[in-house]
């Protein structure tokens, strides 16, 4: 009996340590930093058109967080290029993109939307974490007509995704520029296109 009330005992004092360090950590006002990786992306051939699909993880932070839910809109830039490797040269770009996409927060309907600032279609999601998940994922993109694309040659492809810090109200963005936590972008992600 003495050995159970001891082990209660010592799960209590496990538990508040537990909440006081969460309650410390809460009031001091420690934050995560986000990060943004793909893990994917491919090309392929259909109807004589290549296509493109790609996934990013995306997880923000807290602070682009917090000036989300507060009513900032999140500008996100992914760009998109293709070039004909060459042996004793510049590698030659024969595409470059660039897509503009939106995250906002709608206070009174409780929902996340990602808006594609090219088409103007938009998304709405009940929570930030599939919102991001589909703002990091391109599906089906078409990229360029496979008739441009010499067999003989290599072709890499590349995609990057990146938080505009440009498109934030001017406060904000000088504190965005100075801060790690809004610094988030991908490393360029390549793969042979052929």
């Amino acid at each position: 009996m003495y050995l159970v009330s001891s082990y209660h005992r010592l799960l209590a004092g496990i538990r508040y340590c537990l909440r006081v360090a969460i309650t410390v950590l809460i009031c001091c006002g420690l934050s995560y930093a986000g990060s943004m990786r793909f893990e994917s992306a491919g090309t392929y051939v259909s109807n004589d058109t290549y296509y493109l699909d790609a996934f990013a993880r995306v997880d923000l932070g807290m602070e682009p967080i917090q000036a989300l839910v507060n009513g900032v809109e999140l500008h996100f830039l992914v760009q998109l290029a293709v070039y004909k490797t060459r042996r004793w040269w510049i590698d030659t770009p024969i595409l470059e993109r660039r897509l503009r996409y939106r995250l906002d927060y709608y206070e009174l309907t409780q929902h996340y939307r990602v808006t594609n600032l090219q088409s103007g279609k938009s998304e709405n999601f009940r929570s930030v974490a599939a919102a991001l998940r589909e703002l990091g994922s391109l599906s089906r993109y078409a990229l360029l007509p496979a008739n441009e694309i010499n067999n003989r040659r290599q072709y890499v492809a590349s995609i990057q995704l990146e938080l505009d810090l440009t498109r934030l109200p001017g406060p904000l963005m000088a504190q965005a520029l100075r801060s790690r936590e809004w610094q988030l972008e991908t490393e360029e992600f390549q793969w042979s296109l052929n």
